[in-house]
């Protein structure tokens, strides 16, 4: 029998720890990524010409993503379901504009996946010309909206049947956003997700390509940089020489003159370390980015597939199912710590700028 009934609250206080979770990654969130954008903005104004080029962006985009994403999940734990489709284009706006935040954020990875590379494998080339980086945008804005538009139009209202706790042996009709129901399951949608998930395989792959061959760089030009060691066969060799020309006065011009790699300077022995130094940071951050990703892609797959896939789950399970459904969000939270602890010119600059006590 189908009743309808106020369900606004109804199992409110059992997503409540949900809840209390996203409004804390939004509120440190925002607070990072705010204090991050002050000091680039206002204390790092070379950031456009160093390797931290990305740096302000991606700190937009996670506070973009924290603020809409967050409250969206935030309204969906305090409000889960809905007794008509009025809101339904709503639903699909969210689910539209959600992926595209996240889909932005995976493309600034995967840029400055490429920047590092250039800075340290490629130190030499060319610099892209206008035309080139106007290309590359265009195409990269086409790329992502492209990808969010099916999300906008599987995205829907689909109507779920569940217990009422208000009447004894009755049941209720209420809508969820989710997958509209005429692309639950089908053949369109399932590929969408399937291929969503192998197209974040495909580009994780090829940033840990990338990382790998800078990371072996990185190594090389330690070797190069380093001083050979003093070895047993080169004492041999010294004792065998001074004993031949002992006697004889040294002849100068007939010494061998170290050989150096390169020209070691203050500067460049600071250059290397800090450009080191972001190079694992920019690694730390995009390994946290896919594991905090691969939850909801797996998530939104069963979704698709099945509406009653977190309802039909007990309470604990499906709490904690939700749990790694918003988890994506924590890669937004940590990123500006990330920079707090690997960066120490930022480090320094922000103690500035917030901290009184260290001044």
């Amino acid at each position: 029998m189908e009743i309808s009934v106020d369900i606004s609250n109804e199992d409110f206080i059992y997503h409540l720890p949900n809840a209390i979770i996203l409004v804390c990654y939004i509120v440190l969130g925002s607070l990072g990524n705010v204090s991050v954008l002050i000091v680039y903005m206002k204390d790092m104004k070379n950031v456009f010409s160093s390797g931290r080029l990305f740096i302000p962006f991606l700190a937009f985009v996670d506070l973009i993503t924290l603020n809409y994403n967050g409250w969206v999940e935030f309204a969906s734990e305090v409000q889960q379901f809905h007794e008509s489709k009025d809101k339904e284009l709503a639903c699909k706006i969210n689910k539209f504009i959600g992926l595209i935040l996240v889909i932005t954020s995976g493309c600034i990875y995967f840029a400055i996946a490429v920047h590092r590379y250039i800075l340290i494998c490629r130190p030499h080339s060319k610099e892209f010309t206008l035309k080139v980086k106007i290309a590359v945008m265009v195409t990269t804005v086409l790329f992502i909206v492209g990808v969010s538009v099916p999300n906008y139009i599987f995205s829907g209202f689909t109507s779920i049947s569940i217990k009422s706790k208000r009447f004894r042996n009755e049941t209720e009709t209420v809508f969820i956003c989710g997958t509209d129901e005429h692309f639950e399951n089908a053949t369109s949608s399932n590929a969408y997700h399937y291929i969503l998930t192998v197209n974040s395989l495909i580009w994780s792959s090829l940033m840990a390509i990338i990382y790998i061959l800078v990371g072996r760089r990185i190594r090389q030009r330690i070797k190069e940089t380093c001083p050979k060691p003093h070895t047993k066969d080169d004492d041999t060799i010294s004792s065998a020489t001074d004993s031949a020309n002992h006697g004889r006065i040294p002849d100068h011009s007939q010494r061998q003159k170290p050989r150096l790699v390169k020209q070691i300077t203050a500067k460049s022995i600071t250059t290397f370390i800090t450009n080191n130094r972001l190079s694992w940071m920019f690694i730390l951050m995009t390994v946290l980015n896919v594991v905090c990703y691969v939850p909801k892609l797996i998530l939104d797959i069963h979704f698709n597939r099945d509406r009653y896939f977190f309802i039909g789950k007990p309470m604990s399970l499906c709490l904690l199912l939700v749990f790694f459904d918003n988890f994506y969000l924590f890669n937004n939270v940590v990123n500006p710590f990330i920079y707090g602890f690997f960066d120490k010119e930022f480090r320094n600059r922000f103690k500035k700028r917030f901290c009184t006590y260290c001044k």
